[in-house]
């Protein structure tokens, strides 16, 4: 490994750079994130933005995340590796990594990054795969949407003490904000 690389990713040749988790999510005034499986609003910038920080890193998301998306785009997001968390399978490209618990989430996403020189992976939903790594993100890029729509998924609950902003940009009714974790 060149001197740039190691002074890059922290790693020793033969040693992983130590991986970031990022929860990633559009999340309105009202913690509501979904509804029956699909976003309550659509916002082409906040797709673009999601695009835009994603692209090349890997992806873990639940199941129904995963269908949502696949179905909107034909199948898994591009340029990214897609991990998916499930318990009962699904009809995917073989790309798509299947796995059936979060550690084995953070280890295929581990892989993967590893791979592709990526330092940051993203947790993209839904609901019960956000809860499961709250805990272990060191950061939240999330978009802040107006007004308080109809949703049966929350975002789930987190100490704003903990957390503390270090970026914004607003873009029209929109604002991407990203959190570190104190």
């Amino acid at each position: 490994m060149a001197d740039a690389e190691r002074a890059e990713t922290g790693a020793e040749p033969g040693e992983a750079a130590s991986m970031e988790i990022a929860l990633i999510a559009a999340v309105a005034e009202n913690r509501v994130i979904g509804d029956e499986g699909e976003m309550p609003w659509h916002y082409p910038a906040d797709l673009a933005h999601f695009k835009q920080t994603t692209m090349g890193h890997p992806v873990i998301m639940g199941r129904v995340t995963y269908e949502s998306i696949a179905g909107q785009l034909g199948g898994p997001l591009p340029g990214r590796t897609n991990v998916v968390l499930t318990r009962s399978g699904l009809e995917a490209p073989d790309e798509v990594v299947q796995v059936g618990s979060v550690d084995a989430a953070v280890e295929a996403a581990s892989a993967a990054a590893a791979e592709t020189g990526a330092e940051t992976t993203f947790v993209a939903g839904g609901a019960t795969v956000y809860e499961a790594f709250l805990d272990r993100a060191d950061r939240l890029v999330l978009t802040a949407v107006p007004g308080e729509p109809e949703g049966d998924t929350r975002f789930p609950e987190w100490d704003p003490a903990a957390w503390v902003e270090v970026d914004r940009e607003d873009e029209g009714e929109l604002s991407f904000v990203t959190y570190e974790r104190q």
